[in-house]
This record gives C-alpha cells, sequence and structure tokens, in this order.
C-alpha cells in the first residue's frame, strides 16, 4: 500500500504523464482519502472517548494520531487536486497531439491529390475525348453503311447501342394448366365476380343470383374453359442517354477551354455524329480566357478606430442679472 501510494506521488510530480497512466490513479487516490477520512474518524473518537479517562501521556498520543490522519486527509487531498489537474493537462496534450496528427495527414492527402489532378486529369479527359471521337467516327461509318446496305443484310448496330443499351427479353412462359370459369352472357372473359356465388343450373349453364330477388331472376352465365398461363411479362430494355449528351469534362485551371461540353439533342430527333466532331473541335479551337484585370484602387484605413466626440460648450462670462435682465429699460 505505502508502495503504491508513493508512486501515486511520483506520477502528480510527472509534466509527461500519459491519460492511460493517470486515469486509472484517481480511483485510487480517492481509496486513499476515504481511508484517510475513516481513519480520522476512528482517532477522533478515541480521543474523544479518553478525555476523562487517559492520562496526559496517552491524551498526547492520541491527539498525534488524530492529527497525523488529518495530515493524511490533506495529502490524499492534494493528491487527488494534482491527479485530476495531471489529467486534465494530459488529455488537452494528447487531443492538440491528435488534432495536429489529423491536420498533417490532411496536408499531406491533399497535397497528394492535388499533384494528381493536376497531372492525372488533362490525360484523362483528352483520353475520354479522344475515345469519343473514335466512337463517333465509327457512328458515321455505320450510319453510312447502314443507309445503303446490300440487300438482304440486317443493320449494323451503332457502337453505344451495343456495348450500353440493354437488351429486353421476349415473354416467356412457364407453366400452363386447362381451368374452368364462369363467363356472363354477352363476354368473353370471367369478370371480377366471386366464381363461388353461381348457382349451377345444369348442362354448362349457372345463375348468379340478385340480392332480393327471385331465385330464377338473375345474372346468367356458362362454364367455359380457358388455358391458365404463368408467364414472364416481356422485357423492353433500356437505351441510356448517349455520352455525347451527358459527358462534361470542364478545363482544369480558370481560363482553359473545355474538353468537352454535352451537346443538345434536337427536338424530336437524334444527335449526328458530325455535330459531336464538331463540338470537339470548336472547343479545341477556343483560345484561353485573359486573366482577370486587376486595377489600382484607394480605400482610407482610420489610424483611430474611436468615433469622434463633440467638444464642451464653452463657458460663459457674462455676469448674472436676474431673468430677462436684458430685456428690463435702463433705470427700470
Amino acid at each position: 500500500m505505502i508502495r503504491a501510494l508513493k508512486n501515486l506521488f511520483g506520477l502528480a510530480q510527472r509534466e509527461d504523464a500519459t491519460t492511460g497512466e493517470l486515469a486509472p490513479s484517481l480511483p485510487a487516490a480517492e481509496a486513499e482519502l476515504a481511508a484517510a477520512q475513516a481513519a480520522q474518524a476512528a482517532a477522533e473518537e478515541a480521543y474523544r472517548g479518553a478525555l476523562l479517562t487517559a492520562d496526559e501521556a496517552g491524551l498526547l498520543q492520541l491527539d498525534a494520531a488524530r492529527r497525523e490522519a488529518g495530515v493524511r486527509i490533506d495529502r490524499a487531498t492534494a493528491l487527488i487536486d494534482a491527479l485530476s489537474a495531471r489529467l486534465a493537462d494530459a488529455q488537452a496534450r494528447e487531443a492538440e497531439a491528435a488534432r495536429v496528427m489529423r491536420f498533417q495527414e490532411a496536408s499531406r492527402e491533399a497535397d497528394d491529390a492535388a499533384a494528381a489532378l493536376g497531372e492525372l486529369y488533362p490525360k484523362l479527359a483528352g483520353d475520354l475525348v479522344a475515345l469519343l471521337m473514335v466512337v463517333t467516327r465509327a457512328d458515321q461509318l455505320v450510319q453510312a453503311a447502314n443507309a445503303d446496305r446490300p440487300e438482304g443484310t440486317a443493320a449494323i448496330p451503332g457502337v453505344e447501342a451495343r456495348v450500353r443499351n440493354r437488351p429486353g427479353e421476349p415473354e416467356e412462359i412457364v407453366g400452363e394448366v386447362t381451368v374452368e370459369r364462369w363467363v356472363r352472357v354477352g363476354q368473353i372473359r370471367p369478370g371480377t365476380f366471386d366464381q363461388g356465388e353461381v348457382r349451377a343450373a345444369g348442362n354448362g349453364r349457372g345463375m348468379i343470383p340478385i340480392e332480393g330477388h327471385p331465385l330464377r331472376e338473375g345474372h346468367e352465365v356458362e362454364l367455359r374453359r380457358f388455358t391458365e398461363q404463368k408467364y414472364i411479362p416481356a422485357d423492353y430494355g433500356s437505351v441510356p442517354d448517349r455520352l455525347a449528351e451527358r459527358l462534361m469534362l470542364p478545363g482544369l485551371r480558370f481560363g482553359e477551354a473545355a474538353y468537352y461540353q454535352p451537346v443538345d439533342r434536337p427536338h424530336q430527333g437524334t444527335i449526328r455524329p458530325a455535330d459531336v466532331l464538331a463540338r470537339i473541335a470548336a472547343l479545341r479551337a477556343q483560345a484561353p480566357r485573359d486573366e482577370p484585370m486587376r486595377a489600382v484602387e484607394t480605400r482610407l484605413l482610420p489610424a483611430d478606430e474611436q468615433p469622434v466626440r463633440a467638444l464642451p460648450p464653452p463657458e460663459s462670462h457674462r455676469v448674472y442679472r436676474g431673468r430677462y435682465s436684458a430685456d428690463k429699460p435702463a433705470g427700470a
């Protein structure tokens, strides 16, 4: 116990103590304070109980024990305060170290990302535009060939269509069974009425009774055969917008021409390959925008931030002669 207490006092004096060391030390210091308070209460009780029975030497000994317990409480209290302060300092120091580490890591990542953006984006954007030109020129050839294709040959699908379109699937029958259903007069299909309400009359005929009417009055029905099919509906596929309509590749830096901008689709029409190639050529021919002009301007910065105050009114040197004295006539 004494060795552990010495370790706590030593820890309280270390400026480099960590949160991991200090956090478990506080409960031990609080336990020491509780033990000191219990010892003081016992010493105080023993001293009070011996005031009338013990001799002077015994009382001095009991009083010394009582004062020693008080010192023990003071030391335990001071230990808790010191450990708490050290723990707060360690938490603040470690939190700051973590902030510094996060900041430095973010700065390194930003530097690396900025370098990668400046190096890779122009190349990737240029490669995408070059690929779009390859696809567009091939589509030009395909359209020309399809317009004058040999007899008996199917049209060549476009480049993007064969790569990006999702093909459809025809309806698929997965099962069939023959069933019988009641059908009202004048109808071909069963309709929505409850088949269980039909009263069969024989010979494949029946009647749907009407509430409140005689049994012979109702809707006449006939029992017919149907083929009940289980099927997967047809999938008509999907055709996404062409890359030329959606691709957006701005210039890397301010003033630089865009690598590519989308071509608007004509109303109720399609984009022609020639329009895409013309857009690319026009963007490549654009001259870089000039840097914004910066002109010299003038402004005043006050040397004194306090607002101007009015001066006090001047003192009057006229002798007071009573109210309205200036209006009185001479000799009045």
